[in-house]
């Protein structure tokens, strides 16, 4: 297809889709549940047809596609974890699909495990039009749904600016319509941050939640002005309550958070009321479990599981995404029919104290330990101010000592040579009671105002 005519195809596909986006969130909920499981029936079909996994699940349990009405069907099928498919991507992929018609993202994550997972262009597409929902509910702050300034906190190699490159290269934005944008990448000066964002002075923030609250507490601490945007949006992880009551209260700016990941792209959002977050249940269908995988009702906690119900290049159904949720016990006071997340309780890594009065963000710390080859999931443990343990999984066939000696060179980049580091491959990195997996644990704080030395209590 030439160039011009994909664009031109996929900007009257997005335009297609989005064209009912402001109104579905209102619908009757029962409407809204019949459109999910139409998807439902759609995705385990393709699922038993094309997909190895699961045509060899479904066969070994007795199912058959006809078997699932609704998304409640879907716990009948074994909950699937990240290692499995972090391990064997492939297992999972749609024999419908060749490598010329997919798109591969590829994510570190914040909590340090590498994955890949490929997307047809007709998810990617979905997954742009329905992000207008959010749009809708940011508008009530910025005053607009597109064209204006935003700023997005990320990292170079971050989904999202794989995302963007995708659609710049197969879509085509107006330039009155499109977004001014600008990127801030963690560097681990926090001051050269905020002078970019004085630069750009964006309407909106958006990006890694604890990253962006790192900012604002910074320019709070040594009293650095900061241009203040009309709303910051976060996700990827979680900003600590401390820097979102700080940003509210002392900066006045309004934070709104939507809930993502890379096996999912559009899972939930926040509203203008902030209360919670809404399921975009035509995307996903989502349940809550016990440790024993037994499902849970509104207001309980427990571990989100999740089926992606639009990619189909790659298919992931039941698959426990490891974050910690609540679910809403009771209708928005918005109107939007979309039943809600009330709590998200996920990972909150942060700065890393040096010496010489240094600070540095997890996420420069882990980038470059996750471009190793042959590396699956790592975790930085620091013990001390100069004091470093590596937790380490790798691929089967790696060879160890080469992967250790560049893992051991990558570290002593970002932090210096002056540390002591110990490098541990393990089978599995263990998860915090919560069922989450730190990327960074630091047992050493540092108070930036008194410099005072604090033990953390993690």
């Amino acid at each position: 297809m030439a160039h011009w005519l994909r664009k031109a195809y996929w900007n009257v596909f997005t335009v297609w889709q989005a064209r009912n986006e402001a109104q579905f969130p209102y619908l009757p909920l029962e409407a809204i549940l019949a459109a999910q499981n139409r998807r439902v029936r759609a995705i385990v079909a393709h699922a038993y047809a094309t997909v190895p996994y699961y045509r060899e699940v479904m066969d070994h349990a007795g199912l058959r596609p006809e078997d699932f009405h609704t998304a409640d069907d879907l716990a009948r099928l074994p909950i699937l974890t990240g290692e499995q498919v972090a391990h064997a991507p492939e297992r999972f992929r749609s024999r419908a699909y060749a490598d010329g018609d997919i798109i591969q993202l590829q994510s570190t994550g914040t909590s340090g495990r590498a994955k890949r997972v490929y997307y047809d262009t007709s998810a990617l597409f979905l997954a742009f039009a329905h992000g207008h929902r959010q749009r809708t509910a940011l508008a009530h702050y910025v005053g607009r749904t597109l064209g204006y300034r935003e700023m997005v906190v990320t990292r170079s190699v971050g989904v999202n600016n794989q995302l963007r490159s995708f659609y710049e290269a197969y879509s085509w934005t107006p330039k009155g319509l499109d977004l001014t944008r600008d990127t801030v990448l963690p560097k681990g000066s926090l001051t050269e941050d905020i002078a970019q964002i004085n630069a750009f002075r964006p309407d909106v923030i958006r990006g890694y939640g604890s990253y962006i609250g790192a900012i604002f507490r910074w320019a709070r601490e040594h009293k650095i002005p900061v241009s203040r945007p009309k709303a910051i949006v976060y996700g990827a992880e979680a900003m600590p309550e401390t820097d979102r009551l700080l940003i509210e209260t002392e900066f006045g700016v309004p934070v709104l958070s939507t809930y993502q990941a890379t096996e999912a792209l559009r899972i939930a959002f926040q509203c203008e009321q902030r209360e919670g977050f809404h399921l975009s249940l035509d995307d996903v269908a989502v349940r809550v479990v016990d440790d024993n995988g037994h499902p849970l009702a509104p207001g309980d906690t427990g571990a989100i599981v999740l089926s992606n119900l639009t990619n189909r290049a790659m298919v992931l159904l039941n698959y426990k995404l490891g974050d910690v949720v609540t679910l809403g016990k009771s209708s928005c006071p918005c109107g939007r029919a979309l039943p809600t997340i009330e709590r998200i309780r996920g990972r909150s890594d942060d700065l890393i104290a040096l010496p010489g009065e240094r600070v540095i963000h997890s996420l420069v710390v882990i980038t470059p330990l996750q471009a190793v080859a042959g590396v699956v999931h790592v975790q930085v443990v620091q013990e001390d101010l100069r004091r470093f343990r590596l937790r380490v999984v790798c691929a089967s066939a790696v060879d160890w000592q080469q992967t250790r000696r560049q893992l051991d060179a990558a570290l002593r980049v970002t932090l210096g040579n002056d540390l002591s580091l110990t490098i541990e491959r393990v089978a599995a990195i263990p998860s915090e009671p919560g069922g989450k997996v730190r990327a960074v644990i630091s047992y050493y704080r540092r108070d930036v105002n008194s410099q005072k030395v604090i033990a953390s209590e993690e």
